[in-house]
C-alpha cells in the first residue's frame, strides 16, 4: 500500500520563487482604460451594450476614480465620471467595484504596467476592462514608433449583427505615418467568411498626456478613425471609437523583437477575454507558458448558464515574427514576451468572435517562513494561480524557509504536524504528506467551506504569510505521467498495468484514472486517512468524463481504497471514440471543467 501511494504522490514535483510584495499600494497611479460591457438576456444573446473609456486614477490605498465617456447602445457617447473601490490581493488577483454596473465587481489580475478585467460572478454581464499605466506627459507622435501587432472586436450600434473581428500589423513611422495596413478579419454580416483587405497610408497623432488619434482609410473591414491610448514605457495600446454606437476594443502590442520560437513564450499571465458566437462569454484568470508548446491557464468562465472554472492546456504555434494560432485562434506575442493577445480568426471557426488579452504577472515573494502567493497549486494539474482548492484534494505549496529539512509521512492516517511543520487552512491543521525549505504537500481539510482558503504554514513556531486561494466543492485535477500537469494521465487497466501510447486503451474497455480535487464524499472519513475499501468512499458531486469529447460511462467514482486524499474513477471507453496517442481527456464536474490531459486509445 505505502508503495502505491508514494508512486502516485511522487508525481508532485518542484517550481521556481518569486520576487516583490504586492498589496493595494502596488496599484497606484494614473491608467488609461476602456471596457466594453455586454448585458445578456437569459440565453446570452444582447440585451444591451455599453462602452467606457477615458483616464483611471487609483490611489494606493483600495479607492479609485475615473472620468471620461459612456455609449449606451446605439448613442452618443456621454460624460462618465464616477469613483469606486478596489482590493489587491499577494496573489496579483484584484477585486475591483465595476464602473458600469453598480453592486457588481470586476474579477481582474495586475500586472507589469496594465490591469485585465472581467465580471465574472455577476449573473447577465459579460464584458472586458482593460487599463494600462499613462506616461507621465510630454507626449508626441515620436512616442510611438516601431512595430505593433492588433487585435480587434466590434459591436457597431451595440447589436451582434455587425459584430467583427479583425488583426493588423502596422509600423509607427515616430512622425505620425502607419505605412500601409493589411487587415486579416471577418464580419457576421458578410457571412463571417474570412478576408484580407488592404489600407494604404494608415496615420496616427498623440498628444502631450499620451491619448490621440489613429485612422484607417480604405478598409472593407476597419474603415475610419479611432481613438487611441499608449502606455507609459510605448509597448501597450489601447484603441476604441469615440463616435455614436461606438462598441469596440483594439489592443495593441508593440512586436516581439528578434527571432522567435515556440521557446519565447515563457511566463505567466493574468488574462481576461470576451468571446461572442449566438451568444455572449467572458473569462478571468491567468495562463501559464513555460515554452514547451503548451498554454496552461486557469479562468473563471462567466456564460449563460452560470460561471465554472475551467483549467486547460492549449498548443500554441508561434512563427519568428511572434505571431501564430492558439486555441480557436490566432495571438500575437509582445516584446519581451511581456503580454499577448488573442483574437477569434480562424477558418475552422467562423461564429466565434473573440478577443483576450493578457500581461506578465509580476511576481511576489518575501522572507523568513513565505509561502510564494503564486505557488499554491492543484498537486495532479498545477494549474496556474487562480484555480480553486477542494475540501479532500491534494495541494502542494512552493515558498522558502518552510521546513529546516524534508519529511515524508512514514504511515497513514498523514499526520496534521511533521518536520515540526503545520500547515493551517482557515485555522485547521491540513494533513501533511511532505515538508520540506522549498516545498510542501498537504490535504485540504474536509470541513474547510466558503469561497476561499487562507494558508499559513507554521515553522518551529514562526508563522507565514497568509495566502489567500479560492476554494470550491470540487476542483478537478488529473495526475500525469511524467508529472507536468499536461501530457499521459495516470491511467491503468484492469490489471493494473499504465495505459500508455505502448499499451493504450482500448474502446469499450473500463479503465481506472486518478486524480484530486473531486471533494466530499460518502461515508466520509477522517482527514488523512486511508480510504475504506467497504463501504467505499463515494464522490457525492456528479462527475462527468469525456475522451476526445464523447462522454464515457462511469461505473465508479470515489476514493482509491487503502490510500490517502487519492479519488479514482473507472470508466468505459466510448465505442465512438476517437483513436491515437494522445486523445483529450477531460472531467466535468457542476462547479469545474477540467481539460489538460490526455490517453491513448486504439481500437
Amino acid at each position: 500500500m505505502n508503495h502505491t501511494l508514494a508512486a502516485f504522490l511522487a508525481l508532485i514535483s518542484a517550481a521556481t520563487a518569486f520576487s516583490q510584495t504586492l498589496s493595494n499600494a502596488s496599484l497606484n497611479g494614473k491608467y488609461f482604460f476602456r471596457h466594453m460591457m455586454i448585458v445578456g438576456n437569459a440565453s446570452g444573446a444582447i440585451s444591451e451594450m455599453r462602452t467606457a473609456y477615458g483616464a483611471i486614477t487609483f490611489d494606493g490605498a483600495g479607492s479609485y476614480t475615473w472620468t471620461g465617456s459612456q455609449v449606451i447602445g446605439p448613442g452618443l457617447p456621454g460624460a462618465f465620471n464616477g469613483n469606486g473601490t478596489y482590493g489587491v490581493k499577494s496573489t496579483g488577483y484584484v477585486v475591483m467595484s465595476n464602473p458600469q454596473r453598480s453592486g457588481a465587481d470586476l474579477n481582474a489580475g495586475l500586472g507589469q504596467g496594465a490591469v485585465v478585467a472581467s465580471s465574472t460572478e455577476t449573473s447577465g454581464v459579460y464584458d472586458l476592462f482593460v487599463a494600462i499605466q499613462a506616461p507621465a506627459g510630454g507626449q508626441n507622435n515620436g512616442s510611438l514608433s516601431g512595430d505593433y501587432d492588433v487585435s480587434a472586436i466590434e459591436f457597431p450600434g451595440g447589436t451582434s449583427g455587425q459584430r467583427r473581428n479583425a488583426a493588423f500589423h502596422f509600423t509607427a513611422s515616430g512622425t505620425g505615418g502607419a505605412g500601409t495596413v493589411i487587415v486579416t478579419g471577418k464580419a457576421a454580416d458578410a457571412g463571417g467568411r474570412v478576408t484580407v483587405t488592404t489600407a494604404g497610408n494608415a496615420t496616427y497623432s498623440i498628444t502631450p498626456d499620451g491619448s490621440g488619434t489613429f485612422a484607417i482609410p480604405g478598409s472593407a473591414l476597419l474603415t475610419g478613425v479611432r481613438s487611441l491610448w499608449i502606455s507609459a514605457d510605448g509597448s501597450l495600446i489601447v484603441f476604441g471609437s469615440s463616435g455614436s454606437g461606438g462598441h469596440d476594443l483594439w489592443i495593441g502590442v508593440r512586436s516581439f523583437n528578434g527571432a522567435a520560437n515556440a521557446a519565447s513564450f515563457k511566463n505567466l499571465f493574468f488574462r481576461a477575454g470576451l468571446r461572442y458566437t449566438d451568444k455572449a462569454e467572458s473569462y478571468s484568470g491567468s495562463s501559464n507558458s513555460t515554452g514547451s508548446g503548451k498554454l496552461v491557464s486557469s479562468l473563471r468562465v462567466r456564460q449563460s448558464e452560470g460561471v465554472i472554472s475551467f483549467s486547460g492546456a492549449n498548443p500554441y504555434a508561434l512563427d519568428a515574427g511572434g505571431t501564430g494560432t492558439l486555441e480557436l485562434g490566432r495571438f500575437a506575442l509582445g516584446a519581451g514576451g511581456n503580454s499577448f493577445q488573442t483574437n477569434g480568426i480562424s477558418t475552422s471557426d467562423s461564429n466565434n468572435y473573440e478577443l483576450s488579452f493578457a500581461i506578465r504577472a509580476a511576481a511576489p515573494a518575501g522572507t523568513g517562513v513565505f509561502i510564494s502567493p503564486q505557488g499554491v497549486v492543484n498537486a495532479a494539474s498545477f494549474a496556474p494561480v487562480g484555480a480553486p482548492l477542494s475540501p479532500g484534494g491534494f495541494f502542494t505549496l512552493f515558498g522558502s524557509g518552510l521546513a529546516a529539512s524534508t519529511t515524508v509521512a512514514a504511515a497513514l492516517p498523514f499526520p496534521s504536524a511533521l518536520g515540526n511543520v503545520q500547515v493551517l487552512v482557515n485555522n485547521t491543521a491540513a494533513p501533511l504528506y511532505l515538508t520540506s525549505p522549498g516545498q510542501i504537500s498537504a490535504l485540504v481539510p474536509l470541513n474547510a467551506s466558503g469561497s476561499s482558503a487562507n494558508i499559513v504554514v507554521v515553522n518551529n513556531g514562526q508563522r507565514s504569510n497568509a495566502v489567500e486561494i479560492p476554494l470550491a466543492r470540487t476542483s478537478p485535477g488529473i495526475f500525469t505521467i511524467p508529472p507536468a500537469g499536461t501530457g499521459p494521465g495516470a491511467l491503468l487497466h484492469a490489471n493494473f498495468t499504465l495505459v500508455s501510447a505502448a499499451s493504450p486503451a482500448r474502446r469499450g474497455e473500463t479503465v481506472q484514472l486518478y486524480l484530486t480535487g473531486l471533494g466530499p464524499v460518502t461515508p466520509s472519513i477522517p482527514d488523512g486517512a486511508a480510504a475504506p475499501a467497504s463501504p467505499l468512499s463515494i464522490v457525492n458531486s456528479d462527475v462527468k468524463v469525456y475522451v476526445g469529447g464523447r462522454l464515457a460511462a462511469v461505473s465508479f467514482k470515489g476514493l482509491a481504497p487503502g490510500l490517502a486524499g487519492l479519488y479514482q474513477i473507472n470508466f468505459v471507453i466510448p465505442a465512438t471514440a476517437q483513436t491515437g496517442s494522445a486523445v483529450p481527456l477531460a472531467i466535468e464536474t457542476p462547479e469545474a471543467f477540467h481539460d489538460m490531459a490526455d490517453i491513448a486509445v486504439s481500437n
